[in-house]
């Protein structure tokens, strides 16, 4: 089942708001070889009134959750974390992403979450054997391979610690404590499953997910109540992004041969650390990729940050208050052989090369939107079977025929950056080449007027949470 999707890659401007918020959703669609009426027998999910509970006996009836879905879930318990806050499994995202990027056009802005793509494909990979399997823990690089639920679990553990509550009298508050209070830094990761109610779901692999990801498991009707069923997933969309992703599924995206649609959602919001004056902010040049100098609405400062220059790039990293994330902003020389050279130990480097310094900052305001099809090019990266309605084995989530394959992968991110905040995640850049680095100056020029990338890091974990290009900040 396979549409439009993969070919319609759009990116547009949005409008800026007083928030300063990324979102991000993944959605893998799997679908079966035709519409076949399926038999429930014992093995099928077991419903619960609640998507993640702490025992291992799931009730035998179907109920309805608190947000009105059917669940049901695995036996098992959450994973317990593994020691490193989650350090391998950013790595291994991030490798993914940086692979991505090169896959993906290079040409104009883009906006992309590695961490939710990685973690939607991730929900899939328990159920994959052979061949589907090996080519899947090629290309994420390990991310979400047998045995890897701890250090899922770590991230995500590490991903939560993120969020941050203020009182009144600027003292941070325990999460279980805030009461009415609104987060001063917020960060959202929520996974969810969407099952067709009638399939024979191995317990395993309901196990899998929960220990792992914590996902919840709705039962829906592709069946018989298609559109209804989309509705549910665009609204669960919607609740978990604040309503800034109000659609991840549009008409055709998925049909009556849908059996599964697994979903990631980011939502990020957050304040620089230390905020650019408005009054500074001007029109000034900016050189687009395609050479054309515009005016476009840039924002100024001069203050103190981790700065790096290199052989053909300048950084720097943009902290966002009261949290430990940021933002890393790196000007290229040669855009296309710094991608090239992108890999997450290089991204480490680079910012590990940073030193602080007196900056003199001019950076762009940008907002951009893109929603792309990415089954295309994951085949292309190197795992096609899964993707091969004859081939594809994913007899851990279910043994029923007609067999599963991957229909769709579909992701949509925004992001807004001005003069108070911007999506945030921990420091993270990317190096176009190894070696030392120049010694840094204590005072620093950066005036960002031509295309550059930017990521957002979580820096615990150093895991990229949001990444980017930017080659025309008035683009619409």
């Amino acid at each position: 089942m396979r549409n439009g999707t993969d070919a319609r890659q759009s990116t547009r401007r949005t409008t800026l708001w007083r928030g300063f918020a990324v979102t991000a959703l993944a959605a893998i669609v799997v679908a079966g070889c035709s519409s076949a009426a399926v038999s429930p027998t014992p093995n099928g999910p077991q419903p619960t009134n609640q998507p993640a509970p702490s025992g291992n006996s799931p009730t035998a009836a179907p109920t309805t959750g608190s947000d009105g879905l059917t669940l049901a879930v695995g036996r098992s318990t959450l994973a317990d974390p593994a020691p490193d806050r989650g350090q391998a499994a950013a790595a291994e995202i991030n490798d993914f992403g940086f692979d991505l990027l090169r896959a993906l056009d290079s040409k104009g802005n883009l906006v992309a979450s590695p961490a939710s793509i990685a973690l939607a494909l991730g929900m899939v990979r328990p159920g994959a054997k052979g061949q589907t399997a090996t080519e899947m823990d090629k290309v994420l690089h390990g991310f979400g391979a047998a045995g890897s639920e701890s250090e899922i679990a770590a991230l995500l553990q590490t991903y939560g610690a993120q969020t941050v509550y203020v009182d009144s009298n600027g003292m941070t508050v325990p999460a279980d404590q805030h009461g009415t209070l609104d987060p001063a830094v917020e960060l959202d990761v929520a996974d969810q499953a969407f099952i067709q109610e009638d399939l024979n779901v191995e317990m395993a692999y309901l196990d899998e997910l929960h220990s792992g990801f914590n996902a919840g498991v709705a039962l829906v009707d592709y069946k018989h109540q298609l559109e209804p069923a989309r509705q549910l997933i665009n609204k669960w969309a919607s609740d978990q992004t604040k309503g800034r992703i109000p659609t991840i599924l549009e008409k055709g995206d998925i049909d009556e041969s849908t059996r599964l649609v697994l979903v990631n959602a980011i939502y990020l919001k957050a304040a620089w650390e230390t905020e650019f004056d408005a009054s500074q902010t001007a029109n000034r040049t900016f050189t687009t990729a395609d050479g054309t100098a515009e005016q476009v609405p840039t924002m100024a400062i001069d203050a103190s940050y981790q700065y790096g220059a290199g052989n053909g790039y300048q950084s720097v990293t943009l902290p966002y208050t009261l949290g430990n994330m940021s933002m890393t902003i790196v000007e290229p020389d040669d855009m296309a052989a710094f991608v090239k050279g992108l890999t997450a130990d290089s991204l480490a480097s680079l910012i590990a090369s940073q030193s602080k310094a007196e900056v003199d900052l001019t950076l762009p305001r940008f907002s951009i939107q893109t929603r792309i099809g990415l089954a295309k090019t994951l085949e292309a990266m190197g795992m096609p079977t899964a993707f091969d309605s004859t081939k594809a084995d994913f007899t851990g989530i279910t043994t029923d025929r007609p067999s599963l394959y991957i229909g769709n992968v579909i992701h949509e991110a925004n992001i807004d950056v001005v003069e108070k905040g911007t999506t945030a995640a921990a420091v993270t850049a990317v190096v176009m080449e190894a070696g030392a680095a120049p010694a840094q100056p204590q005072k620093a020029t950066f005036h960002v007027d031509k295309p550059f990338l930017y990521f957002i890091t979580d820096r615990t974990s150093g895991s990229v949470l949001f990444m980017g290009r930017v080659s025309d900040p008035a683009s619409k």
